[in-house]
This record gives structure tokens, sequence and C-alpha cells, in this order.
């Protein structure tokens, strides 16, 4: 029995192509776009004429097609939009306190001035609201507990000269680091830093 090699893309929080190159969920827009569309149309093609419904559903059908096709920074515009609109809907301004925040006295909201963007008069925007992390407690270790998404780890890690190494070592090096990621299960980010060099320590010795 022969075995067929498997492609797996770089990026494997890659989602699943369906149909012409696009995923379920971009499928599932264009299609939900174009039943409403279609069924406009239908309702209103006894008294609506023709070229007056292409002119308000064109632009309707490429903006869901910009959506569903246009990228950003590496992510779907429709999803882009969705975190907007998700951060527009939150409270601005919120605090560490766990306990709750009370409301502000009458007297004080009642002499609130703001401008329009920052909200109206009453307060109702610029109370301060509980801040809620999605972190329940550090440990002195570096785990860090989400709570019912389960814990994740830091960890601080210093760099190797791997140019400088034999061949030999440099190919230990390699297939140790490919143990470390086979041997996990989880999602693991590696955030690489440059720092300046401080030699204080080794100066006082001198």
């Amino acid at each position: 029995m022969t075995q067929q090699p498997v492609r797996i893309p770089s990026d494997v929080d890659r989602e699943d192509r369906i149909l012409a190159n696009l995923t379920a969920r971009q499928l599932t827009i264009l299609a939900v776009t174009g039943i409403v569309l279609y069924g406009a149309w239908s309702l209103t093609r006894d008294v609506v004429p023709l070229p007056v419904f292409l002119i308000i559903a064109v632009p309707i059908g490429t903006a869901a097609a910009v959506l569903v096709l246009g990228r950003r920074d590496g992510m779907s515009l429709d999803r882009l939009l969705l975190a907007a609109i998700c951060q527009r809907l939150q409270p601005r301004h919120q605090v560490a306190a766990p306990e709750g925040v009370r409301a502000a006295p009458g007297w004080l909201t009642s002499h609130i001035t703001t401008n329009d963007t920052d909200g109206t008069a009453d307060g109702s925007e610029v109370s301060p609201a509980a801040l809620r992390l999605p972190a329940e407690g550090v440990t002195d270790a570096g785990v860090i507990d989400l709570g019912t998404d389960g814990v994740a780890m830091v960890a601080v890690a210093s760099t190797v000269n791997f140019a400088l190494r034999t061949p030999g070592e440099q190919e230990a090096l390699v297939a140790s680091f490919g143990r470390y990621l086979h041997s996990i299960s989880a999602p693991v980010q590696i955030l690489i830093r440059a720092e300046r060099l401080d030699l204080s320590r080794q100066i006082r010795d001198l």
C-alpha cells in the first residue's frame, strides 16, 4: 500500500476552501446577499423598474463582495467589521473593579460637558465599567489561569549561536526544536525581541 503525500499549508489556522477558493463563511454571506436581493426583486419587480432596482442592488452586492473578498492586516473585512462593531458597543471607560462600579451621583453627571465623539451629557457613556480580563490569576511560575478556556504558560528563553556551531550541532538543535513542537497539542506563540545588552554587572565585577 503506497502512501500519498499530503500538502499541509504553512498557516494551519487557514479556513478550508469549499468552492471557488471561498470558505463556508464567505459563501454563506454571498448566498444570503443574493437571496435577499432576489427576494426583493421578486416582490418589487411589478412596481419598481429594473434600472432603478439595479441602482440600489449593485452597491449592496458590491459591498458584500468587498467585505467577503477584501482583507486588511491578514484579516477579512467582514471579520474586521464585526470586531469594530463589538468594540464600539463595549464600554469605553473600564476600571479594575471586580466588585462592580457604582453610578456617578446626579449632581456630578448634571454638570458633565461632552462633545459629540464622547457621547451625551447624561453621563451614561462616560460612566466607567468594570474591567473584565480573560485571566483569572497568574502564578509565580508564569502560569496564567484563563478559567474555562484552560491555562497558558509564559516562559523566557535566551538565544543560542546557530551559525558558529558545527553541522552536527545545528542538526541536533533543529531536531530538538522539532521534537518540542511535535510534543505539544496546544498553540504556541514565539515572540522574538531584541534588547540592548546590559554589561553593568560585568563592569562591576572588573
